[in-house]
């Protein structure tokens, strides 16, 4: 039997990226509050019906395009772990390096720091405070590919019993802060991470 998703699953896999494309240009060329579902049902070419059927409300719809462009990051980061098999803090530190340089020139990333803070126009949550789509996401995904390359780091328990994942979860959150409030240099803040993770790491190894 046949594995290969359905004709139907294809076609809303395709409208829900298309309404995702089209709510983050609005957002990119004039802002989350220019973000209606019938504007974005217009540049779809869709009804404002099918883009609630799809989507749901505006915070689901928001939740979705910054968890799309998180997922699209990881990918990246995945990239970057992979090419250090044999030294796990090289790894992340790269993953870091990576993540603020390509968000540096990320037009949705940018929409998103360079709103004030309060507004009805911020997304700024959903990147550095709130769980999901972001923190969450990244924490999971990162833990998971690390202890499966490093099987012997030989972390112990850490706050909240994961060690490991306390790390990844410590790297990844000051990696959001430098991204959303930066305070020094992307170099600076490799080496605020690698420091961090040699520290932790050269602790487990003793």
């Amino acid at each position: 039997m046949s594995t290969r998703p359905g004709f139907h699953a294809r076609v809303r896999s395709l409208l829900r990226d298309q309404l995702l494309d089209a709510a983050t240009e609005i957002t990119c060329d004039r802002g989350w509050d220019a973000v209606t579902m019938s504007r974005v049902a217009e540049r779809v070419g869709v009804s404002r019906q099918s883009v609630y059927n799809e989507i749901g409300s505006k915070d689901v719809l928001a939740e979705a395009m910054i968890g799309r462009e998180t997922d699209r990051f990881l990918d990246g980061v995945s990239e970057r772990l992979a090419a250090h098999p044999d030294d796990a803090s090289a790894g992340l530190g790269a993953a870091v390096e990576y993540t603020l340089r390509t968000a540096a020139d990320n037009p949705l990333i940018k929409a998103v720091v360079s709103t004030a803070h309060g507004s009805t126009d911020d997304l700024l949550p959903l990147v550095a405070i709130r769980p999901e789509p972001v923190l969450a996401r990244a924490v999971a995904a990162i833990v998971a590919q690390v202890r499966a390359m490093h099987p012997a780091l030989g972390l112990g328990a850490g706050p909240g019993g994961d060690a490991l994942g306390s790390l990844v979860e410590a790297v990844v959150r000051l990696t959001l802060s430098h991204l959303v409030q930066p305070t020094g240099s992307v170099e600076q803040a490799v080496g605020q991470v690698r420091w961090i993770c040699d520290a932790v790491l050269a602790g487990a190894r003793g």
